[in-house]
């Protein structure tokens, strides 16, 4: 059923010649007219704007486990899965970019993660987990109790995309890197079709599904390609429909739920995301012109959400930032989306069921939409959310809607997100492509390595 995935002999082919994006100008007109010229903010950090980074980096301080070198993903709740983990390693590239810790102590935390990584069990399936324990690294279910959940191959995703990173900046550590990720068989991640699919283990039984959302998918597709993997599928926007909110045109997910069981809200992070490390760009840009965007469809998409967002404060005076956050009780998560269930600004939890009253102006996404978009309203949102922080534990979650009262819980995302925001002041975009050759490529060269994974063919 499953096959090698397909090598990157060129990306630049893969989107100009229509294979990433065919079918999607139709549609696509009113989108790609409304990007505007895009200033974002750069420059060395002002002495606030440490301070801002520096309770960010408290809230892993206090919260890495000395035993694994893992940082739990909520405050004080000793558990993590693999996109936390990428946030962490974000947060790790800040530190020391920022002088918060000496090099010593960046070589033994990094060396800790991927140490994790290289020994970390994984499932039946021969995948990671999606829940580790912070405190002995080994496979627990939400409630931390040990158990196989099964696996998300979007967070994987996004840790592919932050181990990338860590590479650029860290090019010593690259075959420890390799060798972790080279443990795992994508065959249950990427399948023949180019679709991301995730994966339910209950009493030993496996229970596959198609995962992700636009945006989501487009996003932790790249992490995917630094691997010479295409999900083709994942990539494409098809099926997509449109709505039109304020006058802006929005793009969502056209699978009907009924059918495909899936949750479609529109919000902020994935291309947020897709701004502060790639610039939306093509994987394989080297430009650094923040102006310019080779992947003119994500760049447009990223801007409608943003300005949908803006419109909301100039027409209805909302102060609007949306993401996905933690919140104190049930559901205890939930997605402040700009569009879902077919209604504007709804709070939708994973089950579907609605939560208008826990809408926050989120205190990550206010940071990330302020360096990306150097406007009069991101300034407000900066205004709303900087005093959102306890100088203890690290930043709030952010601010409700309907209140204006704090959303006191504390998470690795949200300190992450604000430390990434601020690494992106500093440094611009932060995936940069290298042509360096790298242990894996050793490994996908040699015809005596027959890792029987779906990994690249060996022959290019």
């Amino acid at each position: 059923m499953l096959k090698k995935a397909v090598i990157v002999t060129t990306l630049l082919c893969l989107t100009s010649c229509g294979v990433v994006y065919q079918g999607v100008q139709s549609g696509m007109t009113s989108v790609n007219e409304s990007q505007m010229l895009r200033q974002g903010r750069y420059g060395s950090l002002t002495e606030q704007e440490l301070e801002w980074a520096q309770i960010a980096w408290t809230y892993v301080e206090n919260n890495t486990n000395l035993t694994t070198g893992l940082v739990n993903a909520i405050d004080n709740y000793p558990t993590t899965n693999l996109s936390n983990l990428a946030d962490y390693l974000i947060a790790l590239m800040a530190a020391r970019e920022f002088e918060f810790i000496t090099s010593k102590e960046h070589d033994e935390r990094l060396t800790m993660v991927l140490t994790f990584l290289n020994e970390m069990p994984l499932g039946l399936t021969g995948v990671p987990n999606k829940v580790y324990s912070t405190v002995h690294g080994q496979m627990v279910d939400y409630g931390g109790q040990p158990g196989e959940l099964g696996w998300s191959s979007i967070d994987i995703g996004r840790l592919l995309i932050a181990l990338a990173m860590v590479k650029q900046r860290n090019p010593e550590f690259s075959e420890y890197v390799d060798k972790a990720v080279l443990r795992w068989n994508f065959c249950e991640l990427v399948t023949e079709e180019g679709e991301l699919y995730g994966g339910a283990i209950n009493n030993g039984n496996v229970f596959r599904y198609k995962e992700g959302r636009l945006g989501i998918e487009e996003y932790t597709a790249y992490g995917y390609l630094d691997w010479q993997i295409v999900p083709e599928k994942a990539m494409l926007l098809d099926p997509y429909e449109v709505v039109t909110i304020n006058g802006i045109d929005l793009l969502f997910d056209g699978r009907d739920p009924r059918d495909y069981d899936v949750l479609r809200p529109v919000y902020s992070t994935p291309y947020l995301l897709l701004g502060l490390e790639f610039n939306w760009d093509k994987i394989d840009d080297r430009q650094s012109s923040d102006a310019k965007h080779t992947n003119q469809v994500l760049s447009a998409m990223a801007d409608s959400v943003y300005r949908i967002q803006e419109s909301r404060w100039d027409i209805d005076r909302i102060y609007t930032a949306r993401g996905e956050h933690v919140v104190t009780g049930e559901p205890y998560f939930v997605y402040d989306s700009i569009y879902a269930l077919g209604t504007p600004w709804i709070t939708v939890a994973e089950d579907g069921s609605d939560h208008d009253e826990k809408a926050l102006v989120s205190t990550r996404v206010a940071f990330q939409m302020w360096v990306l978009w150097k406007t009069d309203y991101t300034n407000r949102l900066m205004t709303l959310v900087r005093e959102l922080y306890d100088p203890d534990r690290g930043w709030y979650e952010g601010r409700y809607e309907l209140t204006s009262s704090y959303e006191k819980s504390i998470s690795l995302q949200t300190n992450a997100g604000v430390l990434e925001a601020l690494l992106y002041k500093a440094n611009g975009k932060l995936y940069q492509p290298t042509k360096e050759r790298e242990y894996r490529d050793v490994q996908f060269d040699s015809r005596f390595y027959h890792p029987q994974k779906c990994m690249v063919e060996t022959f290019r």
